[in-house]
């Protein structure tokens, strides 16, 4: 078996190391299909056991059977910027459990709204200093698509929380020019 580890440490290494444009390309697609109503399946051709159960709440006319769309969104954008702390995390050797992820988004529910602000608190257990912590959130912020992809559109802040404590955070959008960093 593979030493998970080392593939994590390596596919960071080449992403952040390889610059070469034409084969740094990446293309996924999301298969989606109706299965009644407001109630949808949709998978990854390249992820055959991801099925996603898609759908609206039943005060929204949906039946109730699956996450809706925003929750899939705001899900995505979490978890990718979570799933980046977690290999930056192995591949540094930092002394952290990461323990989950909470996200919050603002939004105006009219036709022609979209989402103002978007807040993910990742949660973690273990030792780190600030100066880590700034650099570990920099370093995961920079290598999450989603994260950067957002940041381009809508104001997106990012908390480390350790043992109960922000250790740091960071707000960043079209609106905050580039933000400073601050501690926690």
């Amino acid at each position: 078996m593979p030493d998970r580890d080392a593939i994590i440490a390596e596919g960071i290494r080449r992403r952040e190391e390889h610059r070469d444009p034409a084969t740094m390309r990446g293309v996924d697609r999301i298969e989606i299909t109706v299965a009644e109503g407001l109630s949808y399946e949709a998978r990854n051709p390249h992820e055959p056991d991801g099925a996603m159960r898609v759908g609206e709440p039943i005060d929204r006319g949906g039946d109730g059977s699956g996450a809706s769309p925003l929750s899939h969104f705001l899900t995505g954008a979490g978890s990718c910027l979570l799933n980046q702390f977690v290999r930056v995390a192995i591949t540094e050797r930092l002394p952290l459990r990461f323990l989950g992820a909470s996200v919050r988004g603002e939004f105006r529910r009219e036709a022609g709204g979209r989402f103002q602000r978007i807040a993910c608190e990742v949660r973690a257990t273990g030792s780190i200093d600030e100066a880590a912590a700034e650099a570990l959130m920099a370093r995961a912020e920079r290598l999450c698509y989603v994260h950067q992809t957002l940041v381009a559109a809508v104001e997106v802040t990012t908390a480390l929380v350790v043992d109960g404590r922000t250790v740091a955070r960071h707000a960043d959008g079209p609106d905050l020019s580039r933000a400073p960093r601050s501690p926690g």
